[in-house]
């Protein structure tokens, strides 16, 4: 028999001990992990009557729409049955078509393993090198699912997730490699596991040679020196370093060697932009509220950093908060010398871009009746460029150049969904990104956000506001991308084809549908800039600039579910706007969060819409009660508020119980869609 499970099936402790057992194969795993693939059920199990027959446990990573295996495992007495084939032709049939594929990296030595592969029609992509002190290569393994090109069907690139290890963990490395037993909350070998390997960079910091120098064992000072060569050491601005180091005496003190060392260490990695700090050490780990509070990096010890390296993925893609400080404005044609300077800065003259090219690029959108050209700076320095032109149903991205710092992803979906919200309230169909030096992070970006390349090389997104039944969707989809709804229709959610098709909505998604209510002050602040406007202290451009955001509320007295629709009543305030007492937004609820206050606001601290004073105010300053963070997306804000006069009319005609929204409230499509229409258009179609 094969079967998903969750961690209260009678087999879950056998898969773990089976886990532990051929951990020298398959890599260590956290205190917990298991349980977090069990709960999600990314656990797929063969069993016969009472026996544990081998498990396949997987990663679902969106951001790259694929699959990761991280253990196929086989029972001893059942190995060589066919089993591996069983548990991996469940897992194809469950994401065929929905994702763009499998991947595994898997030891080249491990003969058994790598036929395992061959024989289910894996592809070996690249080798590459493990981490391990023995030197041993990996192959990273491939197997396509055929994704229709509407969802991603080429193959993913990746973003490395940089993370700056303390020398503690170093050496605890060193030790457990050379087979020295450490504890379990001690071991961070972890770190080195195969399924990593493509998606962490770890680093250490020149101050690690320091640290070993102190070691007065010189055999083993040497061996650490040579364990280093399986990490890249960062480049740190000497003057920067010393400066912010001295910065941190007031949250580390003491001036010991070992205080010096973290202190620097901890410094290197904020001035050289590494995100992620790794330690075992106590007093860091104590302390690193004071330090996160500071500085744009967070501490994590090694099985924490694990435990959240999907959400720490999709950080480097998208964090509002390095957003901080951005601002962008249009320029005008009476500006020819910044024009040139900008022309200057932005040609790409190491992709093999002619200057000649991107002058006529730039100017044939000046000369242009409807072209716009947009500058963006940060802190007074500009870090992108680009310039858009609009047709009648259609506005075009003819080019987008933008400086490779730590903002560059989640400046260019931002650019991206911009685009598309000023589109839409034009009342635009068809979205077109015209730039042929691409990166291919930006093209996973416009991929999962719905762009499709032409046969020309332009990408090209449709964006019809509008409302369809599921009968429509396979002429829909015919007609505008030449896809078989039959070929996709089994494995491919009606709710991932929506928010693919943004703004459209289809009629009969069966997820839930909250009417969540919110205070004028967060509305203003997290989407609604008309709001925000009628707020006497008005928004923060940084924060209301945002296409992905989280909603911090309590736990009761409803228990959400995602994914779902959200429609956003802004509760009553003083000044009794026009848009208080009124649903005046819409959007996805992507992920529901429950937890501690101090850790889901870490979790979440990447949108930097809240700040920690606001999670006390929350929860009565009781940290030891739990909150609920509402992860949303893809807002649409009404231009036409729907005032609570008129909701009521609406529950009653459709036979719905008459509500306050004081708190969440479960409703029914028929009610979200006449609650959509009137806000979108002022009137039902």
């Amino acid at each position: 028999m094969i079967g998903f499970i969750d961690n209260k099936n009678k087999f879950f402790e056998r898969i773990k001990e089976l886990g532990k057992k051929n951990a020298s194969t398959l890599g260590f795993m956290p205190q917990g992990a298991f349980e977090d693939y069990a709960k999600s059920r990314c656990i797929i199990i063969a069993y016969d009557d009472e026996k544990l027959m081998g498990y396949l446990m997987y990663r679902i990573v969106p951001r790259y729409s694929r699959i990761n295996i991280v253990h196929l495992c086989v029972a001893d007495d059942f190995r060589g049955k066919g089993i591996s084939k069983q548990l991996l032709d469940t897992l194809k049939e469950k994401y065929n078509h929905r994702y763009r594929g499998i991947q595994i990296s898997c030891r080249k030595d491990f003969a058994h393993a790598t036929a395992v592969w061959e024989r289910n029609g894996f592809i070996s992509l690249k080798d590459i090198r493990s981490r391990s002190l023995e030197e041993h290569y990996l192959s990273l393994w491939w197997y396509d699912l055929k994704q229709p090109n509407l969802f991603n069907s080429s193959l993913p690139t990746e973003t490395k997730v940089s993370a700056l290890l303390d020398a503690n963990i170093i050496i605890k490395l060193r030790d457990s490699q050379k087979g020295i037993t450490l504890p379990p909350t001690e071991n961070p070998q972890v770190l080195l596991a195969d399924w990593l390997i493509n998606e962490t960079e770890l680093c250490y910091a020149p101050e690690t040679y320091n640290e070993i120098q102190r070691d007065k064992n010189i055999q083993r000072a040497n061996s650490t020196r040579t364990f280093l060569d399986n990490f890249r050491m960062i480049e740190v601005d000497e003057i920067k370093m010393n400066k912010t180091a001295k910065e941190l005496e007031r949250i580390i003190s003491g001036s010991s060697n070992n205080d010096i060392s973290d202190r620097k260490q901890i410094a290197s990695c904020i001035v050289s932009d590494i995100s992620y700090f790794i330690t075992y050490d106590a007093r860091l780990l104590n302390k690193r509220e004071e330090i996160e509070e500071s500085y744009d990096i967070q501490i994590f010890n090694p099985q924490e950093f694990i435990l959240q390296i999907d959400k720490l993925l999709h950080k480097e893609d998208y964090s509002p908060r390095f957003l901080k400080g951005v601002a962008y404005h249009t320029i005008s044609q009476s500006e020819p010398k910044h024009i040139q300077t900008f022309i200057n800065c932005f040609w790409l003259q190491k992709g093999g871009e002619s200057k000649t090219e991107f002058h006529t690029t730039v100017y044939r959108i000046i000369n242009a009746s409807s072209g716009q050209l947009f500058v963006v700076n940060q802190n007074g320095k500009a870090i992108a460029f680009y310039g858009t032109n609009e047709e009648q149903t259609s506005i075009g991205l003819e080019f987008v150049r933008i400086i490779e710092t730590k903002v560059s992803l989640s400046l260019f979906t931002q650019v991206i969904y911009t685009i598309l919200q000023d589109g839409l309230n034009k009342g635009k169909t068809e979205f077109f990104v015209k730039e042929k030096f691409l990166t291919e992070h930006q093209i996973t970006i416009l991929e999962n956000i719905g762009f499709v390349k032409q046969i020309n090389g332009i990408y090209k997104k449709y964006g019809d506001s509008q409302l369809v039944s599921r009968n429509d969707i396979p002429v829909l989809l015919k007609t505008k991308f030449n896809i078989q709804y039959k070929d996709i229709a089994e494995n491919v959610s009606l709710f991932d084809l929506e928010k693919m098709l943004f703004p459209l909505k289809i009629q009969g998604l069966d997820i839930p549908i909250y009417i969540i209510p919110i205070q004028s002050l967060w509305a203003g602040q997290l989407f609604d800039s008309i709001t925000a406007s009628e707020d006497i202290f008005g928004a923060i451009p940084e924060k209301l600039w945002s296409f992905e955001n989280v909603y911090f509320r309590h736990t009761r007295p409803i228990t959400e579910k995602a994914p779902a629709r959200i429609l956003w009543y802004v509760s009553g305030n003083k000044y009794n706007s026009p848009r208080s007492k009124s649903i005046i937004a819409t959007s996805y609820l992507t992920e529901v969060m429950t937890g501690k206050p101090k850790e889901l606001f870490r979790i979440n601290s990447r949108y930097g819409i809240y700040e920690w004073c606001n999670i006390a105010n929350l929860c009565n300053n009781d940290i030891e009660k739990n909150i609920r963070a509402l992860k949303f997306s893809h807002t649409e804000v009404f231009q036409h508020p729907i005032r609570f006069t008129h909701i009521k009319e609406i529950f009653i005609e459709e036979g719905q119980k008459v509500n306050t929204f004081a708190s969440p409230v479960l409703t029914s499509e028929s009610i979200y869609f006449k609650i959509y229409q009137l806000g979108k258009w002022g009137k039902t179609r």
